[in-house]
């Protein structure tokens, strides 16, 4: 079986061409040798060379100079001088302009010439499969970069359109629970109980329907830095116990407490008062609504000690199972199956509220286990420490 050309050897001498020849059938490499520098320029076009060894002192063209026409026209090839003792400094300088990868004197030393052979192969092949894998690699970026700049476009027209559509829904909705309103309370005329139920069951989902629309536009401000948030020192247990006291008729309806025990040491802290109400009416309405029993406790601490306070809301409900607790603040996720959860939800609550502490430089954390209920703690810092926006 031929072997690939992979060698070359240019030399004046006849006798040096065959010795090598002989010296390197052995070698799992084809070999090509020539005397005439205009055949070993056609063999350099003919054949995928890998290592040109030339002597230096040819009648027609010093070695040297060959070797940097070579290099003009083949860059990739590795180029060796065969050199006499009188040579040295012409192949020094080669070596120093980058002419020759390196020399080799006359008479050679077997073991040193096959050496120095197999180790330029070896560097030709490194330095085209290093060109090839970068390459590969910057073709797989550009793909990757188009790719994502894709997604960036696509993110953002989805999220104006998302915005567009939840903005439009708002006054259809706002008008028909006007309406449902109004024959409900029968400013319209009479209705019978079962006309009643149908109203009533059609206004809960138009307030569902909202809620949606209002979440998703929340989330979509936040996630594109327009929602506004009006950062001022504030006290927290005051906006805590006017949350509280707001939902405790709802919670005593379904038979559960709600109460506070709030820290009187606390500070007044950096937060946006509105926003941080919308957190707490998110917590504590979940928590009633998926408590059947028992009640909430909402707490507060102070942990000035670590520049950050912190508020919770415990409930007595039936708990979270570990593997579940990634997904709550993932966005439209809902735990509960919509079989057993009658109310239903949007499944933006939690990932807004998320948002809203991440702007505040705090973060939620969530304590829970089946059977023994949950607490989701959210911390604020007490000094300052605001995230700077970044478009998502």
């Amino acid at each position: 079986m031929d072997k690939d050309i992979q060698v070359l050897f240019v030399d004046d001498e006849e006798s040096i061409i065959d010795g090598i020849q002989r010296l390197f059938i052995k070698e799992p490499y084809g070999i090509s040798g020539t005397t005439d520098v205009g055949q070993a320029r056609q063999i350099l076009e003919r054949e995928k060379i890998k290592v040109l060894v030339s002597d230096h002192r040819m009648p027609a063209m010093l070695g040297v100079k060959f070797l940097q026409e070579t290099k003009e026209k083949h860059p990739d090839v590795i180029r060796i001088l065969f050199t006499g003792y009188t040579d040295f400094s012409a192949a020094e300088e080669a070596i120093n302009l980058g002419q020759v990868y390196r020399f080799i004197s006359k008479p050679w030393k077997t073991t040193e010439l096959l050496a120095t052979i197999r180790q330029a192969i070896a560097y030709y092949d490194l330095v085209v499969e290093n060109r090839r894998l970068y390459e590969e690699t910057r073709a797989q970026n550009e793909e990757l970069e188009i790719a994502n700049r894709k997604l960036v476009d696509m993110y953002q027209l989805q999220r104006e359109f998302t915005s567009t559509v939840s903005h439009e829904l708002r006054t259809p909705l706002a008008s028909i629970k006007t309406a449902v309103d109004l024959v409900a309370r029968k400013m319209l005329g009479d209705v019978t109980n079962e006309q009643k139920e149908v109203l009533d069951r059609a206004k809960r989902n138009v307030d569902r329907l909202r809620h949606l629309v209002d979440d998703i536009l929340d989330l979509t401000k936040i996630e594109s830095g327009k929602l506004e948030m009006n950062f001022q020192m504030n006290d927290i247990n005051h906006v805590v116990q006017e949350v509280a006291d707001s939902l405790r008729d709802v919670a005593q309806s379904r038979g559960l407490y709600l109460k506070t025990e709030l820290d009187t040491r606390i500070p007044r802290v950096p937060f946006a008062s509105d926003r941080i109400i919308q957190v707490l009416n998110n917590l504590l309405g979940n928590a009633i609504k998926f408590t059947k029993e028992g009640g909430i406790t909402v707490t507060s601490q102070d942990r000035s000690a670590n520049n950050h306070i912190v508020v919770s809301v415990t409930d007595t409900g039936k708990g979270i199972a570990e593997e579940d607790i990634p997904k709550l603040f993932q966005k439209f996720q809902q735990i509960e199956s919509p079989e057993e959860n009658e109310e239903g939800g949007t499944g933006l609550g939690l990932a807004i509220c998320k948002e809203i502490i991440t702007r505040h430089g705090g973060k939620v954390v969530v304590e829970s286990a089946p059977g023994k209920g949950s607490t989701f703690s959210f911390i604020l810092p007490i000094q300052e420490r605001r995230l700077p926006f970044t478009s998502k």
